[in-house]
């Protein structure tokens, strides 16, 4: 049996069942983002290490928000402006292509 004291590594692999359950075994509501980011803290106070980018945890804490609270437009937009393509914006900038003066 697993020490209180020990440990609980969440790995990319494993990281939607640990939250999950977590979240499941804990009898927690998640409507929003902040629900989301406190039951993460509540993860972490209990022993849970994220061994993997903040970013990464982050992309996947707005996907869970939105998939325990679909209807709210809130999370609905924060997965939109994740999905939306970013490199129109860029392009539109210029067309990429280095100017190179041969005369230096």
């Amino acid at each position: 049996m697993a020490s209180s004291n020990e440990m609980k590594l969440v790995t990319i692999e494993n990281v939607h069942t640990r939250i999950t359950d977590f979240i499941t075994e804990n009898s927690i509501f998640i409507s929003s983002y902040e629900d989301m980011t406190q039951t993460i803290l509540k993860m972490i106070e209990n022993k849970y290490f994220f061994n993997f980018d903040k970013n990464l945890l982050r992309s996947i804490m707005e996907d869970l928000t939105y998939m325990y609270n679909p209807n709210d437009d809130i999370n609905k937009d924060r997965i939109i402006e994740l999905l939306e393509d970013t490199d129109t914006d860029e392009e539109d900038e210029g067309d990429g292509v280095p100017i190179i003066d041969g005369n230096q």
